[in-house]
């Protein structure tokens, strides 16, 4: 199952919005598409989904205009005690256990 299923079908919109019943899983992995972070199938639906829908295209858009915006705007480095707290963070393994009656 990819992320895509995992998320679950949504109800199609009114087809006057323009969208169908994927742009709720579009939408959601937009920053990952456009970071190039999601799984091939799941970067193949969503590129398919975007193609096919002018909202879901001019959201992108949006998206990739404002992480250029940001890239150009942002020269400060973080702290390298920070990227070592952040990494350390990312890297500790919590369990929570619930116990069901």
């Amino acid at each position: 199952m990819t992320g895509w299923d995992a998320a679950g079908a949504t109800p199609a919109k009114d087809a006057s919005e323009g969208c169908g019943p994927d742009c709720e899983q579009a939408l959601g992995r937009l920053f990952a598409y456009v970071d190039h972070e999601l799984e091939p199938v799941d970067a193949d639906r969503v590129r398919a989904h975007i193609e096919d829908c002018r909202p879901c295209l001019d959201e992108m858009a949006v998206d990739t205009m404002l992480k250029e915006l940001v890239k150009r705007s942002c020269h400060e480095q973080a702290p390298e005690e920070l990227r070592v707290k952040i990494h350390a963070r990312l890297t500790t393994l919590k369990v929570t256990r619930t116990t069901t009656l």
